[in-house]
């Protein structure tokens, strides 16, 4: 019997795996797979090309089978609203109970790293972890940016510990600059002190300098970012200089990297943003943005320096609209009216939108992507995946 598909109801279940799936991709996708006969595997364990499983079987050449990576990293990628804390719930716990190996899930998002943000992140619930281990949710004060190379460094000490451990790594999020630097290996410590001096060499005075830095050192780089997004603008350059001088990192030989990507489309997810935000307000949003506008003082600090605030809270979308509408209508956030409610709603709505849409282009960033729809689907790749005998 075919899985069911309760994370696409309206889907029929898939039976089979195909190489590519979905048409945004194919064509980067099959690049890769040209050029890289092991898609997301270490160089070291090619041993000649992989086909995904079927439903009549595994599809592989003895030769191959044979070849199996030691260890697996496993990653979720999807926009928000996409399902994904459903279905790597529903996928960890079945590899828990049918193959004994307990996984670990990485989350990759970069709002909810923050405390006390809890309903406007749709934060993994104890409820919703049914018993799953979860790292890297309120590690964080919203007080100043949590910096990428300080994320990167703290997630992939969880990752090597669940190796160590023999575990899963499951890596898990909708920040695609997050899961792209724990699959692809970025030396982000080397990326953290590059950006410290750009910054110091580069102030934002000196975006446009930078910029015509970017464009003399990397075209294609620089063609993905606008050359005002000052912050875009040096985590680029930054990344490019790392890249000059990145090195191996010891420890992952033989570890297999299978990415899986979530996306319902465009008009489902539009209506799947508007319903987690009702949702948001069931379970009591407004109430958690008054608590935090209590500990942080957010009225003060938006009238006070509005977007050049530090403070994340402001910079999260379904917190920052209540407090800009607030300040454009000179009162405080608790005063606002059912009327500016409603209007404070549209905007969170839309926002968020348009963040999937951007979303949605990593896609084609990330290493070899294999778009599923159904925790089975996923389960049958990830479990394929896993060293013999495990």
């Amino acid at each position: 019997m075919p899985d069911s598909n309760p994370i696409f109801p309206e889907r029929p279940a898939l039976t089979a795996l195909p190489r590519v799936q979905s048409p945004c991709v194919a064509s980067a996708q099959r690049r890769r797979l040209a050029a890289q006969p092991w898609p997301g595997f270490c160089g070291r364990c090619r041993g000649g090309e992989i086909r995904l499983p079927s439903a009549g079987g595994t599809g592989l050449l003895d030769s191959v089978a044979s070849q199996r990576p030691a260890r697996l990293l496993a990653a979720l990628y999807g926009p928000t609203s996409s399902g994904k804390t459903a279905m790597s719930v529903a996928v960890a716990s079945r590899l828990e109970r049918e193959h004994g190996r307990k996984v670990a899930i990485i989350s990759a998002d970069s709002r909810q790293v923050y405390r006390y943000t809890d309903i406007g992140t749709s934060k993994t619930t104890p409820a919703e972890m049914s018993g799953i281990r979860h790292e890297m949710l309120d590690v964080a004060d919203p007080v100043r940016k949590f910096e990428l190379e300080q994320y990167a460094r703290l997630a992939r000490a969880h990752i090597d510990d669940a190796l160590a451990a023999g575990e899963v790594p499951f890596v898990v999020g909708g920040t695609g600059v997050y899961v792209k630097a724990l699959l692809a290996g970025w030396e982000l410590d080397r990326a953290g002190a590059a950006r410290s001096s750009l910054r110091r060499d580069f102030p934002p005075s000196m975006a446009a300098d930078a910029y015509a830095m970017l464009r003399r050192l990397d075209l294609q780089a620089a063609a993905r970012v606008h050359p005002h997004n000052y912050p875009a603008v040096i985590n680029a350059l930054a990344a490019r200089i790392a890249a000059a001088d990145r090195a191996t990192r010891p420890g992952r030989h033989c570890l297999a990297t299978v990415t899986l990507g979530l996306d319902p489309g465009p008009r489902a997810l539009a209506k799947r943003v508007a319903r987690t935000y009702e949702d948001q307000l069931r379970r009591g949003l407004f109430g958690e943005i008054l608590d935090l506008n209590d500990r942080y003082r957010l009225d003060a600090e938006m009238r006070r320096r509005g977007r050049d605030s530090p403070n994340q809270v402001l910079h999260t979308h379904g917190y920052r609209e209540y407090f800009q509408v607030a300040a454009e209508y000179g009162k405080n956030v608790a005063d606002l009216t059912e009327a500016e409610h409603a209007e404070v709603g549209e905007q969170v709505v839309r926002h968020v939108r348009d963040y999937t849409c951007r979303q949605r282009t990593w896609f084609s960033k990330l290493p070899a992507v294999h778009m599923v729809d159904s925790p089975g689907q996923a389960y049958r790749l990830l479990s394929w995946a896993l060293p013999s005998g495990a």
